[in-house]
C-alpha cells in the first residue's frame, strides 16, 4: 500500500502505534514521573546498557520525539551522562556512560525502587495468602 500524505497525517498509517504507546511504563518511571525526556531517555539506555544505539532509536525506543531527544541530548551530554561509542555509516552511535558518579547513582536509584516494589509486592502476596487483608495497606507504588 503506497503512503500518500493526507490532511491528517500519513494515508495507511492508522494501524501504526505510536513508540510512547507500546512502551511499558517501567517502576523508575512510575516513581519518578514520565514527563521528563531526560528521565525517559536514561532509563531506556539504564535497562539496555550493554547495547549503543543511534539517536533515532533511542528517541523511538524511549518514546519521545526526536525533537525532544535533540533538547534532551544537551543535558545528557553537558553531563556525560551518555557518550558515543562508535560510528555505523553516518549514524553515530551511543550508550550510557557507566564510569560516570551520576549513572551510577541512577543506576542505584532504580535498583532500590526495584527492591522496595519487590518488597511491597512480597508482602502483599503474604496477606493475600492468609487472608488477612487490611484495610490500611499502602498500595504498591503508584
Amino acid at each position: 500500500m503506497r503512503r500518500r500524505r493526507g490532511r491528517s497525517g500519513w494515508r495507511g498509517s492508522e494501524n501504526i502505534r505510536s513508540p510512547a504507546k507500546d512502551r511499558e511504563e517501567t517502576l523508575f518511571l512510575r516513581v519518578l514521573g514520565t514527563k521528563s525526556p531526560v528521565l525517559r531517555i536514561l532509563d531506556f539506555l539504564m535497562d539496555n546498557k550493554a547495547y549503543d544505539y543511534s539517536k533515532i532509536d533511542i528517541a523511538k525506543e524511549a518514546g519521545i520525539s526526536r525533537r525532544a531527544l535533540s533538547s534532551a541530548w544537551e543535558i545528557l551530554e553537558k553531563n556525560g551522562l551518555a557518550k558515543e561509542t562508535r560510528k555505523v555509516g553516518r549514524a553515530k552511535m551511543y550508550k550510557i556512560d557507566l564510569r560516570n558518579p551520576v549513572v551510577r547513582k541512577f543506576i542505584e536509584l532504580d535498583n532500590a525502587i526495584c527492591e522496595l516494589y519487590a518488597s511491597q509486592l512480597e508482602k502483599q502476596e503474604a496477606m493475600e495468602d492468609s487472608g488477612d487483608r487490611k484495610a490500611d495497606t499502602q498500595p504498591l507504588l503508584a
